[in-house]
C-alpha cells in the first residue's frame, strides 16, 4: 500500500515531492523510485512530478480510496513547489491543536473582488507607504453594497454572489502559498455553520504564508501588493460573506487573520522583519484587525517542541513585523 499511498501524495496542490519530504510525510521514501521503474513518476530536479500514465493511475486509484483529488500536473517551478511543500508540512508537524481541527493547504485557490490591481491600492514615496484602500471607488462601492453592520439572516451564498457579480464586480483569482485554518475546542463549534462561509474561515483563526525566494529583493512595495490582496480578500469575508462573525466568531471569541513571508534562513526573516517593520502598522493598515510576521523554513525544521497549540508555535518561531519588537 506504500506505492499507492506516495503516489496520491501528488496531487494538483502538491504536484513536486523528493524522498526527503515523502519521508518528513511519513511515508517510505523508496517507493518513489518503485514508482518512477513502473512509468507513474518521472524525476524533476532533484524530486519527482507525475507522469502522463502517473496522473491516469492517480485518477483510478484516488477514486478507489473515496479522494476527491486531481492529479498534480508539471510544475513550472519545482524549487518554489518544495519550498511550499515543506513549509506546509512543517506546518502540520509542528503544533497539535488543542482539542479542535486543522487544515495545511498548499496553494489554495482562492477569490476575491472588485477586481483592482494592487498598485492602485497603495502609494510608496520615498521609503514612507500610504494606503488609498478604503478611498477606492469600488471598495467604497462595495461597502455600501454589503454593509458589514447588517443582519445576514436568510442569505445565501448564491445570492451574495449574484449581488456582486450583478453589480459589475469581477473577481480573480489568488492563491497565496500556504493557507492553514486552525479551529479550537471543535466540539465547542461544530454545530456552528453558515451556508455563506465559502472558504471555510468560520469560528477559525487563518493563517496565510508566502514564499520569499529573495529576500534582499523583497522591498516595501512588494510587501504592500501583498497585503493589498489579502485586505482584498479579508473585505470581502468580512463585508460580504461572513458579516459580524468574522473577527469576532458566533461565541464572541477573536478569531485571527494573520500574514506570514517565510524566507529560507532565520538570519533573511530577521532581516527581513526589520526591514519591512519601520513601516510599523502602516502596513497591515487596510486588512486590520491583523498582523504580519516572518518566519524561516530553517527554524521550522530545527524546532524540537510539538507545541500544544498555533499560538505556542506562532510565539516560539515567528518574528514580529507589525506588531513591535526585535523578534524571538
Amino acid at each position: 500500500m506504500s506505492r499507492e499511498r506516495v503516489l496520491l501524495l501528488f496531487d494538483e496542490h502538491r504536484p513536486f515531492w523528493t524522498e526527503r519530504l515523502i519521508g518528513i510525510a511519513g511515508e517510505d521514501p523508496s517507493s518513489a523510485a518503485i514508482l518512477e521503474k513502473e512509468g507513474l513518476l518521472q524525476p524533476l530536479a532533484g524530486g519527482f512530478c507525475l507522469t502522463g500514465k502517473g496522473r491516469e493511475t492517480f485518477i483510478e486509484w484516488a477514486a478507489e480510496s473515496y479522494l476527491e483529488a486531481l492529479p498534480g500536473e508539471v510544475p513550472e517551478d519545482p524549487l518554489l513547489e518544495e519550498m511550499k511543500l515543506e513549509a506546509a508540512l512543517l506546518f502540520e508537524r509542528g503544533f497539535k491543536g488543542f482539542q479542535g481541527t486543522k487544515q495545511v493547504i498548499v496553494s489554495p485557490k482562492l477569490e476575491c473582488f472588485p477586481d483592482i490591481p494592487p498598485s492602485e491600492l497603495f502609494l510608496v514615496r520615498n521609503g514612507a507607504l500610504k494606503w488609498c484602500f478604503h478611498e477606492h471607488p469600488e471598495i467604497k462601492r462595495l461597502m455600501s453594497l454589503f454593509p458589514r453592520d447588517r443582519s445576514s439572516e436568510g442569505e445565501s451564498l448564491e445570492g451574495l454572489e449574484k449581488k456582486a457579480l450583478d453589480s459589475g464586480m469581477n473577481r480573480i483569482s489568488w492563491s497565496p502559498d500556504i493557507l492553514c485554518i486552525n479551529q479550537c475546542d471543535y466540539a465547542y463549534y461544530w454545530r456552528s455553520r453558515l451556508g455563506t462561509d465559502r472558504w471555510g474561515l468560520l469560528n477559525a483563526d487563518r493563517l496565510f504564508l508566502k514564499i520569499v525566494r529573495d529576500p534582499s529583493n523583497f522591498d516595501l512595495n512588494l510587501a504592500a501588493a501583498d497585503i493589498a490582496l489579502f485586505s482584498l480578500f479579508l473585505i470581502d469575508n468580512r463585508n460580504v460573506f461572513l458579516p459580524g462573525c468574522f473577527d469576532i466568531d458566533v461565541h464572541q471569541q477573536s478569531a485571527f487573520s494573520w500574514w506570514f513571508w517565510a524566507t529560507g534562513t532565520r538570519e533573511e526573516a530577521m532581516e527581513l522583519a526589520s526591514r519591512l517593520g519601520q513601516a510599523g502598522r502602516s502596513l497591515i493598515e487596510p486588512a486590520e484587525p491583523a498582523d504580519a510576521w516572518t518566519i524561516s523554513i530553517e527554524d521550522l525544521r530545527i524546532y524540537g517542541n510539538r507545541a500544544e497549540s498555533f499560538y505556542e508555535f506562532v510565539d516560539d518561531l515567528a518574528i514580529p513585523v507589525t506588531r513591535g519588537g526585535s523578534g524571538v
